[in-house]
């Protein structure tokens, strides 16, 4: 431009990819298909249908279009009740947008700041860039937007937003304005120089106990935050096959275990109230070993494969399974490693269990990876001692994200739960001092198991053993309510 000034900014406008917008004039209305619903509108004036449809194929200058006050006006009220579905963005010429901000659900409201910024500003820190392969995109679980920057000298304004600074410049159309506008910039409190910067989410209640990392999860892993495909969508489709419905398995030297009889369960079993009860996590655990029939009982009851559905064979890809505990979608992706420390009839080392063919497939893990992870499940579980027997859960993942979209890592972690929970309760009725391992290490676990991490890797734990004496707390810091001595009473009945 002459004299050297920038280009000023285009705004641009747009609806977002899902929305179809379709005339019917011989009913005197427009329809705007969304994603979210199939809305009527009363027929407006030709050039605003026009503007309509040309925003229906990418971002355009509206003043190319609309030159009439009134259109003017009946266009941007009606772009204000659609605020979800428009797509706001603005170049430094008219043919290319240099930043987008897209709405991702119903309530998403777009407003750019009115006045000039005078505070210091940052990126906030629950603010993600990542790329998607053409774009830089900006997310964040607290904004109901997607802002995406489409070429690389957006990134430069960006740059400077590492810690708190007031713009050199602000205008209503630049991509500081856009990401306040989104919540993907945040403006300091207060305006005296003499203080330290202050941002309200760095001191919100609401905000603080959250990692970034984990709010993102929680809203990506839910609705109502994101417009991501979610639930059985079966992302994957045919160019990505599901792992079978059984981990294949070596048999060369696997070790047959004692299966439990069900007469002698039924005899013998304490009531289901009683095990709730009693169950509780146990810290010590007594120096007496594990035996394979208990071992194996354990095993047998809580994770075997009780029937194969939809396919007779265990290499089947397609089908899907039962056994004793829950999991979303009988997808049955968790896995269960066995690190014995001490336990009669079975040799110590590191074992995968075969749920089909219940007996447990030796790995060639050394003797120092072994204690590795014993102690990593001491140290996890706050144990006193090693204990008798680690069994650690992995998941393969697949098996829940060729078919689950959005929720299938959480799916995941409940089903680890469901597991756990399952372990717990047979344990106590055996008889037996649990304790669920809360922690793991992604990089340990699949070294001494011989797998991809990024395939298969440790998602929970749980040791079993034999308690070292009763853990009931009678300490004066207990307070008891809620009939607290069922506890006791429990625990006496299984004693």
């Amino acid at each position: 431009m002459p004299g050297g000034q920038p280009a000023p900014p285009f705004p641009l406008w747009s609806f977002r990819e899902d929305v179809y917008i379709e005339p019917l004039p011989e009913q005197g209305i427009v329809m705007v298909h969304s994603r979210w619903e199939d809305a009527a509108l009363p027929l407006p004036a030709p050039a605003v249908l026009e503007a309509m449809r040309r925003m229906g194929l990418g971002p355009i200058s509206l003043d190319n279009v609309i030159t009439d006050d009134a259109d003017r006006r009946e266009l941007a009220e009606l772009l204000d009740g659609m605020q979800h579905l428009v797509v706001r963005s603005f170049g430094l010429d008219p043919e290319q947008p240099l930043i987008s901000v897209v709405p991702l659900t119903q309530q998403a409201r777009f407003r750019l700041p009115e006045r000039p910024v005078s505070h210091p500003v940052r990126l906030s820190r629950f603010a993600v860039i990542r790329t998607d392969g053409n774009h830089y995109v900006i997310e964040s679980p607290l904004s109901l937007h997607r802002v995406i920057l489409h070429r690389a000298d957006a990134m430069a304004q960006i740059g400077t937003l590492i810690r708190p600074a007031v713009p050199a410049a602000h205008e209503p159309d630049s991509v500081i304005s856009y990401l306040l506008a989104t919540g993907m910039v945040v403006q300091a409190e207060g305006g005296d120089p003499f203080q330290p910067v202050r941002f309200a989410e760095d001191r919100d209640p609401a905000l603080v106990a959250w990692s970034p990392l984990d709010l993102m999860f929680h809203t990506r892993s839910t609705l109502g935050r994101h417009d991501q495909d979610f639930g059985a969508t079966y992302p994957l489709g045919e160019q990505w096959a599901v792992e079978p419905v059984v981990k294949p398995v070596t048999t060369e030297g696997a070790v047959a275990l004692p299966r439990p009889k069900w007469e002698e369960l039924v005899a013998t079993d304490p009531p289901l109230t009683t095990a709730v009860e009693a169950s509780e996590h146990t810290r010590r655990y007594d120096e007496q070993p594990l035996t394979i029939e208990e071992l194996g009982a354990l095993l047998y009851r809580t994770a075997r494969v009780r029937a194969l559905v939809g396919s007779s064979q265990e290499s089947s890809t397609t089908s899907t399974s039962d056994r004793p505990y829950t999991s979303s979608g009988s997808c049955y992706e968790l896995e269960l490693y066995v690190t014995v420390d001490r336990c009669v009839g079975l040799r110590g080392g590191v074992y995968h269990y075969d749920p089909l063919g219940h007996r447990l497939e030796p790995l060639p893990a050394d003797p120092a990876t072994a204690g590795e992870l014993l102690e990593m499940g001491r140290v996890a579980a706050d144990l006193d001692g090693t204990p008798p027997a680690l069994i650690t859960i992995t998941a393969r993942f697949r098996r829940l994200s060729w078919k689950y979209n959005g929720l299938s890592y959480s799916l995941v972690l409940k089903n680890v739960g469901a597991l756990t929970q399952t372990l717990s309760l047979v344990s106590t009725a055996m008889g037996l001092a649990a304790c669920r391992v809360d922690s793991g290490d992604t990089d340990l676990a699949p070294r001494a198991f011989g797998l991809d991490w990024r395939v298969e890797s440790s998602v929970g734990g749980f040791v079993v053993g034999h308690r070292a004496r009763p853990e009931y707390d009678g300490s004066p810091e207990r307070h008891a309510v809620n009939d607290a001595d069922w506890a006791l009473k429990a625990r006496q009945a299984l004693a």
